[in-house]
């Protein structure tokens, strides 16, 4: 039996199960490996299968901030510990025109937590950047030091790497169920195995509710994502050799420098937020999403988007997209709260910024199902579920 098992072997569950390992025996991290062929796959997916997120301290939310530089100030840690490399400090910027303040708020948050930041006018952006074509109005917030973007898949594997270092066991299976038995709770698996526990911490984040892991009504809205990625080749290799992680205030867009990809190609990725992005509610919404190429509308209008900013994509010949998926919670920040009487919790909702935050919503929840105290800078009560004040 063991004492805690983690359900997710995402970017949150990832994390949690190592800082549990570092705080109790009995540890164990559950879930599925990343499936070989997505178009015959039949059981869950997860959206680390991924080589870019971006990682930065600024943001307009404090509490936002203050989780990811307490994240990134662990990312050496995790790679040293694991031996497997994830991060590139290849810095932040972030691009406004007039009448916003989501520049000025993120600055205002990342300031107090040390970020290195400035300002810079569109002359500077395009002197420093000279791929970009920004309009004459265009503001810029840069970020160095350790700001620029991560490989989700990497990330996960050096968590569970240094997990099992620590002594936790990885449960390479599909949790079907989760049940309160006498004595602790029972975690049955796709395969048919029952694993028990004192304790479950249930990480599996938009899968979550469509799996029926949660006792408790979680109240996400869950969102399929289309991104889209430039193959980067030729003299564009070096053009973009010096590109930020770019956050686009307006629109909401993140944008990916080149990243190397498993096929060994270059790939420059955006994401947008959009109307389009379908409504995931159970699972054959998910197995459709993600067995498809996602939205050729977004495709066409991204790419359209990408070529106006950094004019030189117009000579990518190839283009292709992918497709992800987002929970967004009531409070706009994750669930790290108990769900079933000291016996099962859970740690869920990225709200579509996660993966810089993840090592510490990990080692929240990880203090939280060990019975630490949480002797954090945000307030409990801020991730509790709504319902319980």
């Amino acid at each position: 039996m063991h004492k805690v098992i983690v359900v997710g072997r995402g970017l949150i569950g990832s994390a949690a199960g190592r800082h549990l390992a570092g705080l109790t025996d009995g540890a164990a991290l559950l879930g599925p490996d990343e499936p070989k062929d997505r178009a015959t796959h039949t059981g869950v997916f997860a959206s680390h299968y991924d080589e870019g997120r971006m990682t930065r301290t600024v943001d307009p939310d404090p509490v936002w901030a203050v989780t990811a530089k307490r994240s990134i100030d662990r990312y050496e840690e995790i790679e040293a510990e694991s031996g497997i490399r994830f991060f590139t400090p290849s810095g932040y910027l972030g691009i406004s025109g007039p009448g916003s303040d989501y520049l000025d708020r993120s600055e205002a948050a990342g300031r107090p937590l040390g970020a290195q930041t400035g300002w810079l006018d569109a002359d500077a952006i395009r002197r420093r950047f000279p791929f970009l074509s920004v309009a004459d109005d265009t503001r810029g917030l840069h970020e160095g030091g350790k700001a620029g973007h991560l490989s989700p898949r990497a990330m996960v594997a050096a968590q569970c790497t240094a997990a099992q270092k620590r002594g936790a066991t990885i449960i390479a299976d599909e949790a079907a169920a989760i049940r309160p038995v006498p004595g602790g709770v029972e975690v049955e698996t796709a395969a048919g195995a029952v694993h028990r526990a004192e304790r479950v911490l249930v990480a599996a984040g938009a899968f979550t509710g469509a799996w029926g892991l949660s006792p408790v009504d979680l109240k996400l809205r869950v969102f399929g994502r289309t991104v889209t990625l430039a193959r980067i080749e030729g003299d564009l290799v070096g053009e973009l050799a010096d590109m930020p992680t770019m956050g686009h205030a307006e629109s909401g867009a993140y944008i990916l420098p080149p990243i190397r990809y498993p096929d060994g190609h270059l790939y420059l990725k955006i994401g947008i937020g959009s109307t389009d992005d379908a409504d995931l509610r159970n699972r054959d919404d998910f197995a459709r999403w993600f067995k498809s190429s996602g939205s050729a509308d977004n495709r066409r209008d991204f790419q359209d988007f990408l070529t106006t900013l950094i004019p030189g994509l117009a000579r990518a010949s190839h283009w292709h997209t992918d497709t992800c998926a987002v929970a967004w919670t009531a409070t706009g920040y994750p669930h790290i709260d108990w769900v079933e009487d000291g016996r099962v919790a859970v740690a869920v909702g990225g709200n579509g910024k996660g993966a810089k935050s993840a090592d510490d919503w990990g080692w929240l929840a990880a203090r939280l199902v060990a019975g630490e105290n949480w002797d954090h800078p945000v307030s409990r009560d801020k991730l509790r579920l709504p319902a319980k004040g």
